[in-house]
């Protein structure tokens, strides 16, 4: 019991000075430590801009080093097929603007070479650097706006599908005083199409020579100087025979006294044409006939354009327009010609 008053009475005698630490106490090292760190530690850094990895490393190389960016390929027309006998070729005409196609050219050519040329052996990308009249010996360069008559044509009868072409002639250097002579004139058959319908459609193009040939399988076309206008004819004549341009055909089944006016007005031109260099019927063209020739001087007029072969040869007393109206068969007008 004592013990227990004495415990007691020691309880009630506490003080918190009892309990504080002595005046000569050293507080803990890592105490210390701790507070000083937090002190003197160094405010964070700002943060740095970011630049893009490609572009820092583009501008510390040297000029020779950096990379080079691709060209944008052309706008181009979707490709066509090509044919020139067992040669097939497929390619773009013209770019979006209409302008030919980048070595449109120069493939053209070559299926439009004459029959007694070779294919050239020549790598195709050394025959792109060539200049002049000719892709290579025996092949002259054709008229560049040959592909955009062509590519029209596309737009207009196969805009959703490729279009297949068959050239039956182009570069004929013997057929003296023919457009095909200067590398300006196709003979082509379209695939899946009528040659009526072809020309119907080619009349309608400016600056255009439009040949309707019902006897063969083909039609002309070929680039006329701006200004000319429309011109066509049809030539009912057959492989290797004199040409035979008639007004209309079918022919009339009854003649009637303007189809006999135009009858007697056509067979006079073909009198009168058989003076100038005769233009041979394609199917004709072989190895053997088709041979170099001098170029065709200014004065020279194309043989399957029987409107100018009037003009030229014959004093007759009818007005040119009255032979025009009677060269179009298709659709009467009287455009320019």
């Amino acid at each position: 019991m004592k013990s227990f008053v004495a415990l007691a009475l020691s309880a009630l005698a506490w003080s918190p000075a009892a309990f504080a630490a002595p005046k000569d106490a050293v507080a803990p090292a890592h105490a210390v430590h701790g507070a000083t760190a937090l002190r003197n530690r160094p405010a964070p850094a700002a943060p740095k801009k970011s630049v893009a990895p490609a572009k820092t490393a583009a501008k510390q190389l040297p000029p020779m080093l950096k990379p080079k960016i691709a060209p944008k390929p052309p706008c181009l027309h979707p490709s066509v097929q090509i044919m020139r006998g067992t040669e097939e070729d497929t390619f773009a005409l013209t770019r979006c603007d209409g302008s030919a196609a980048p070595a449109a050219v120069e493939h053209l050519s070559i299926l439009a070479r004459p029959g007694n040329a070779l294919r050239p052996a020549t790598p195709f990308t050394d025959l792109l650097k060539g200049k002049g009249p000719n892709v290579a010996p025996g092949i002259r360069r054709v008229d560049p706006k040959l592909l955009e008559r062509l590519q029209t044509v596309v737009d207009h009868f196969a805009p959703t599908k490729i279009a297949r072409f068959q050239v039956i002639s182009g570069y004929r250097p013997s057929s003296v005083g023919s457009y095909h002579a200067s590398g300006r004139a196709l003979d082509v058959r379209l695939e899946g199409i009528s040659n009526e319908a072809l020309v119907a459609f080619c009349k309608t193009l400016p600056d255009t020579g439009c040949g309707y040939y019902p006897n063969s399988s083909f039609m002309h076309i070929d680039v006329r100087d701006p200004g000319t206008g429309h011109v066509g004819w049809i030539d009912a004549s057959g492989p290797g025979e004199s040409p035979r341009y008639v007004a209309a055909w079918p022919p009339p089944a009854v003649p009637t006294e303007k189809s006999l006016a135009a009858d007697d007005a056509l067979a006079k031109l073909d009198k009168e044409l058989q003076q100038l260099p005769v233009d041979e019927h394609p199917a004709e063209v072989t190895k053997d006939s088709a041979k170099e020739a001098p170029s065709a001087d200014a004065t020279s007029i194309p043989s399957e354009d029987p409107a100018l072969a009037a003009k030229a040869t014959a004093p007759v007393a009818k007005t040119p327009s009255d032979e025009i109206q009677l060269l179009k068969p298709l659709e009467p007008t009287t455009e320019k010609n």
